[in-house]
């Protein structure tokens, strides 16, 4: 029942960052001014739970039986990336899109471990970090759709 419990609660997380990362990174394109060609809310909640099926499987097969393999949690992000990419084929949805989406959902994961467990100061700086990072993209960004 505990490995039940577990799996459940990956991945129940693994959907909330991945809606949360969504959110955001609506917002993000609409900031730069451009557009994340999304379908309606429930086609994007099916995948985003499909997705995040895969990722919260994974880390739960990856964490119960192979707990010093947490490099091969690589595979998860690139079956999640393919899955985007079929999905939103239609959207023309680039390495780009994909790639800022799982961006966004690693830097949500990365700032929420450090606030359960208590430790601010590396929240801070990671939410910097990230500031900064995506500073340095929306100015490529402008500088290439100026060219």
């Amino acid at each position: 029942m505990r490995e039940v419990a577990q799996f459940v609660m990956f991945w129940g997380l693994s959907f909330l960052s991945l809606g949360l990362a969504f959110i955001l990174l609506n917002i993000y394109f609409g900031w730069i001014g451009r557009g994340l060609g999304l379908r309606n809310t429930k086609s994007e909640l099916v995948i985003a739970g499909a997705a995040s099926f895969v990722e919260g499987g994974s880390l739960w097969l990856i964490m119960t039986f192979f707990p010093l393999a947490t490099r091969a949690m690589i595979v998860p992000l690139i079956i999640v990336a393919l899955i985007y990419k079929i999905t939103h084929f239609e959207n023309y949805w680039s390495r780009f899109d994909i790639g800022m989406l799982l961006a966004f959902q690693t830097i949500i994961i990365f700032v929420t471990i450090p606030l359960i467990f208590g430790r601010f100061s590396k929240t801070e700086l990671l939410l910097l970090l990230g500031f900064v990072i995506l500073l340095v993209v929306i100015g490529l960004i402008n500088d290439l759709s100026e060219r």
